[in-house]
C-alpha cells in the first residue's frame, strides 16, 4: 500500500513544471489555472507549497489576476489543516503574504491563528536576512487580525531600522484601539530624528482623535508641518 502511495506522489520535476506554468505572467489565464488545479489535486505538502507561488507574480490583467488569486485562496482553504504548514513555510520565505495570511485566517479558528501569526512575525522580524519589504508586508497583512498577543510582538517593530516597517507597525497597532495611545506617544518622542515616524503618529492621532494629554509640551516642541494642537490637546491637520 505504501508503495502505491509513493508511486502516486508527484516528483519534484513534475511540480517544478507546473510552477513554471503557474508563474507565467503573460498569455491566457488557462494554463495558470490548469497548473494551480493540478497542484491542488496532488494535495501534497510540496505541491501546496508550490501552489502558493501564484502569489509571487501578477498577471498583466489586474482584474483577472485578483480572481485567480481568490481562486487559489479558495483551493487552499478547501485543503483545511493540510495547507497550514505550506502556508506558514511560504509566509516565512516570501514577502507576498497578504493572500496567504487571508487563507490561513479562513482555515484556522482565532485561538489557533493567533499563535501562528505571532510565530511568523517573530521569525520574519528576527531573521538576519529578511528584507524590510517582507517585514512591512507581513505587518500590513495583520489588518483586522491584531489581538493583544499580536500587538505585543508588533511593538518590537516600532524600533526597526527601517522607517516603512515602523510606520506599518504604527498603523497596525492603532487598529487595536486607544490602549495603544501611550506606546505610540513613546514612539513619537523617541523619533526626533525620524520625521516620517512623527508624521505617521500624528496622522493616527488626528484620524482617531486621541489626545496627547500629559505630553503637550513635548509634542509642541517638534510637531511636524501640517499639524497643530487645539486647545483640548487634540492633533489637527492644518
Amino acid at each position: 500500500m505504501f508503495d502505491f502511495f509513493r508511486r502516486n506522489q508527484p516528483s519534484q520535476k513534475s511540480i517544478d513544471r507546473q510552477v513554471k506554468r503557474l508563474t507565467e505572467t503573460g498569455g491566457e489565464d488557462g494554463p495558470r489555472i490548469e497548473a494551480a488545479e493540478r497542484l491542488s489535486e496532488w494535495s501534497t505538502p510540496e505541491s501546496l507549497y508550490a501552489l502558493l507561488r501564484r502569489f509571487t507574480i501578477s498577471s498583466k490583467v489586474i482584474t483577472q489576476d485578483i480572481e485567480e488569486k481568490r481562486y487559489v485562496v479558495k483551493m487552499l482553504v478547501g485543503k483545511g489543516g493540510d495547507a497550514v504548514e505550506p502556508i506558514m513555510r511560504f509566509i516565512k520565505k516570501y514577502h507576498q503574504v497578504e493572500w496567504p495570511v487571508q487563507a490561513l485566517a479562513e482555515i484556522l479558528p482565532r485561538e489557533e491563528l493567533v499563535p501562528k501569526l505571532v510565530d511568523a512575525l517573530k521569525y520574519v522580524g528576527e531573521g538576519e536576512f529578511t528584507s524590510p519589504e517582507h517585514r512591512t508586508s507581513l505587518i500590513k497583512s495583520m489588518h483586522g487580525l491584531v489581538t493583544p498577543e499580536i500587538a505585543a510582538t508588533l511593538r518590537h517593530f516600532l524600533r526597526d531600522v527601517d522607517d516603512d516597517v515602523r510606520i506599518a507597525a504604527i498603523h497596525a497597532l492603532a487598529g487595536l484601539g486607544e490602549e495603544m495611545r501611550e506606546p505610540l506617544i513613546e514612539t513619537y518622542l523617541d523619533s526626533a530624528d525620524r520625521p516620517r515616524i512623527r508624521i505617521a503618529v500624528c496622522e493616527v492621532f488626528a484620524d482617531r482623535e486621541w489626545p496627547v494629554k500629559g505630553f503637550r509640551p513635548k509634542f509642541e516642541e517638534g510637531l511636524p508641518d501640517g499639524f497643530h494642537l487645539n486647545a483640548k490637546g487634540f492633533i489637527r491637520r492644518r
